[in-house]
Formats: C-alpha cells, sequence, structure tokens
C-alpha cells in the first residue's frame, strides 16, 4: 500500500478499491468532503462530481480510486489534506472569523464543528505513507524540499474530460497536496495547474517546476 501511495500506481489503487467495494469505497469518498459544497463563504461554490452510488457502472469500481468518474475543487483537496493534518477531522473551511458593524460589537462567526472521519492511529500511518511520497527516490513528490522543513504529501494528474466527444484528453489538471511539518503539521497547501501537456506536465513534474522557485524558507 505504501508503495502504491508513493509510486501513484493505478493498478494498485484499482485492486484497492475492489477489495473495498463499491458501497465502502462511496462512503469513504463521501466522508472525506467530496461530492458536496464545503460551505466556505465565497460566492459560486462548486460541488464537485460525485454520482450517487445507483448511477455507478459496472467499470466504476475500477474508474473512481484512480480518480476518473469524480470531480474535485482544489478546497475540497485542501479540506481533505487538512484531515490528515489535524488529525482526524473534517473541519469546515472559512474565511471569515467575526463580523461587525461600525462601532458595534464583533460577532462571532458560528461554523460546523468538526467531525471525525480517521481514527488517531490511521492518522499516522497516512502521514508516514503521505512522507514516503516525498522520500523514496522514485516517488511522484521526490525532487520536493524545502530546506528545514519535513513534507508530506501526495501528486495528483487527472486527464481533462472531453465532454463534447466524451472521452478523456491527454491535457491534464497536475496537482500537489503537501503539509509540513510532517510529524506534526501546521500548514496545508494545494497546488493545481490546469490544461498541462505530456509527461512535464504530470503533477510530480509540475509540481517541482512550478514550486521550485519559491520552495525557499523566509
Amino acid at each position: 500500500m505504501q508503495d502504491v501511495l508513493a509510486f501513484s500506481s493505478n493498478i494498485g489503487a484499482i485492486k484497492i478499491g475492489m477489495q473495498v467495494g463499491n458501497q465502502n469505497l462511496y462512503e469513504y469518498v463521501r466522508r472525506f468532503g467530496f461530492g458536496h459544497r464545503t460551505g466556505v463563504e465565497l460566492p459560486a461554490e462548486a460541488p464537485g462530481i460525485l454520482r450517487p452510488l445507483k448511477r455507478w457502472q459496472p467499470t466504476s469500481i475500477g474508474s473512481v480510486p484512480m480518480g476518473h468518474e469524480i470531480g474535485v475543487t482544489s478546497l475540497q483537496l485542501a479540506q481533505m489534506g487538512s484531515v490528515i493534518a489535524n488529525g482526524g477531522y473534517l473541519v469546515a473551511p472559512h474565511v471569515v472569523a467575526w463580523e461587525q458593524t461600525p462601532g458595534g460589537p464583533r460577532q462571532i462567526v458560528q461554523h460546523p464543528l468538526p467531525v471525525q472521519v480517521l481514527k488517531p492511529e490511521t492518522v499516522m500511518t497516512m502521514r508516514m505513507m503521505m512522507r514516503r511520497v516525498m522520500t523514496e527516490p522514485h516517488g511522484t513528490g521526490h525532487r520536493l524540499h524545502v530546506i528545514g522543513y519535513t513534507l508530506g504529501g501526495k501528486t495528483g494528474t487527472a486527464q481533462i474530460y472531453d465532454y463534447a466527444h466524451r472521452v478523456y484528453t491527454h491535457r491534464y489538471n497536475a496537482s500537489f497536496l503537501g503539509f509540513a511539518p510532517a510529524n506534526n503539521p501546521a500548514l496545508v497547501i494545494v497546488v493545481t495547474v490546469s490544461g498541462t501537456t505530456g509527461e512535464a506536465g504530470f503533477g510530480g513534474s509540475a509540481a517541482d517546476r512550478y514550486s521550485s522557485a519559491s520552495c525557499r524558507p523566509p
């Protein structure tokens, strides 16, 4: 399982999906916040794409584990990453801490309470595995380094779907989800580069190219 994550193996992901089954897989995906809006105080937030279980095809159990038949926003990815970083809780993201009319008192904005979706021991396992994405010589994130910090993360290479012709293209949304420090995370960052092409446009390569100039401590 560690190698499946570190080397981003589609075949390994499909085998895992077939073991857990449609119902469990769907519930796991929903549990991490995919398929519905996060509720952040920003206009026109998209819910992403996650079809109800009754609309899954026989091939869906092989497609969903490797990222097909599902669409997510960068904010949803960050929310998912924060579950690993904060100890296993799904937290509603927000940009407003309080509201205040001129001359009036501060009104603290009430947000949904965090929901535990992972056990603490599972969180520690996931942190270790996501750290290995960065430290394995052939891990998809092995080129990413920030001096003075330990990193954990996961690269993503999502084929862009052509709705007009109903096929997946060879253009990608390349992304990287990372957190630091790896053992006691305080920061989660998601970067998505849209419309990349070729092997240089895969998640690992794009993350390395677009982040290398900024991966310097202040």
